[in-house]
């Protein structure tokens, strides 16, 4: 796994926000997400920020946003609308991979187990998130880039 270490300014992002398993929440954000987005026109990156470590959270507990990156001033309005949030800014280890059997974790876990130990960085307190390069919706094969916040 090639990880590279990028600076990324601060990113404004439309998107909702849902409490539960990854496996059901991801899906039914991106679901909402595409809908208003088709809606409205939107264009952008397409991202799913995870907040705090899930394993020191059960799975009912896990915390998702899945959003869409959208110019500062963009408001969402109308019923439904999405909340309007800012991913933060800084330094991030990232990792180009192709999810193509289901299992979204694997990656993630092969970051975090076998680079992240001997790497020089330690994880900063702002969320982990995947930025999403295509829709594998159809043809079951995602790339992503996954995105860990890092400092030395």
């Amino acid at each position: 796994m090639k990880v590279t270490i990028v600076e990324r300014e601060a990113t404004p992002w439309v998107g909702f926000h849902l409490i539960g398993p990854w496996d059901e929440t991801v899906p039914e954000g991106f679901a909402r997400l595409s809908e208003w987005v088709t809606q409205h026109n939107l264009t952008g990156e397409w991202m799913a920020i995870y907040h705090g470590n899930p394993n020191d959270a059960a799975a009912s507990q896990r915390a998702i946003d899945t959003v869409i990156s959208v110019n500062a001033d963009y408001q969402p309005a109308g019923e439904g609308a999405p909340q309007k949030g800012e991913l933060a800014g800084g330094k991030y280890a990232v990792a180009r991979v192709v999810v193509d059997d289901g299992d979204f974790a694997k990656p993630w876990l092969t970051l975090f187990q076998q680079w992240l130990p001997g790497s020089g960085w330690q994880v900063d307190e702002r969320p982990c998130f995947d930025h999403y390069l295509n829709d594998g919706a159809q043809s079951g094969v995602w790339d992503i880039d996954l995105y860990i916040p890092v400092k030395k």
